[in-house]
């Protein structure tokens, strides 16, 4: 749908594990819940056009009842997860099966795939509890395992996970570190359109091994100011580690 006018109201961003992780690939999609099928065709005639062409024909083939009679809905309206993020700005997330466990913000404009474990806390002090070693290594031991990669399962991994009772001087040093870590891998991926997480966070670990980098990791270093991201993470761990009493 190249002109899009007046249905920015349903079209929308969409990310999966991939978009975090490596390329952005500046997916949207057509998110028509809350209207029924006149609403739709009386306003988003363009919209109803395009899922009446593509996407109605496939559904009415369906054995499931539900998908022939509302086909211009998605399989699943998740009312849970729209509920959880109504009235808030921006949610947690991380990805299902990755490597290095990173957490990061997304706005509620953005529609998340099934493969990113969301969270309704805006606060960044949780972002930043989340992101500390503290919890990266509670989330290995707590989780699954797919293959050679940790799989993070928000029942044993989160539900259980204690966080710490922190002053409210120690919250807003975490708070501040969070957003200042947050904050720099987006500007960082912004100016360099082809540097992802996962290659950063690789680059983090040969670091913190003291290991030589190879000619493109350099490159990573240098476009993702990876000795900065670092210096946050190390200073963060030290903040949550305080407020663990430790």
């Amino acid at each position: 749908i190249k002109d899009v006018g007046s249905n920015t109201k349903i079209i929308r961003e969409y990310r999966n594990g991939r978009d975090i992780t490596d390329k952005f690939r500046d997916v949207k999609a057509i998110d028509a819940h809350g209207y029924d099928e006149s609403e739709l065709r009386s306003k988003f005639p363009q919209i109803y056009q395009w899922l009446l062409e593509r996407v109605k024909p496939e559904r009415l083939q369906n054995r499931d009842a539900r998908l022939q009679k509302f086909w211009w809905l998605h399989r699943r309206s998740r009312e849970d997860l729209r509920k959880m993020l109504s009235g808030v700005s921006r949610y947690i997330t991380t990805v299902e099966t990755m490597k290095q466990r990173v957490f990061l913000f997304l706005d509620t404009d953005v529609l998340p795939d099934n493969k990113l474990i969301n969270t309704a806390l805006t606060d960044a002090f949780y972002l930043g509890v989340l992101s500390s070693r503290v919890h990266t290594l509670w989330a290995l031991s707590a989780g699954s395992i797919l293959g050679p990669t940790p799989v993070y399962v928000k029942t044993t991994c989160f539900e259980t996970f204690p966080f710490p009772a922190a002053s409210e001087e120690q919250q807003a040093k975490i708070r501040d570190l969070a957003e200042r870590l947050d904050a720099h891998r987006k500007r960082q991926q912004e100016l360099h359109s082809s540097l992802t997480l996962t290659n950063m966070y690789n680059v983090l670990e040969k670091l913190r091994a003291e290991e030589a980098l190879t000619a493109k990791e350099k490159t990573t270093h240098e476009q993702g100011l990876v000795s900065v991201l670092k210096e946050l993470h190390d200073e963060l761990d030290q903040a949550v580690f305080a407020a663990y009493g430790w």
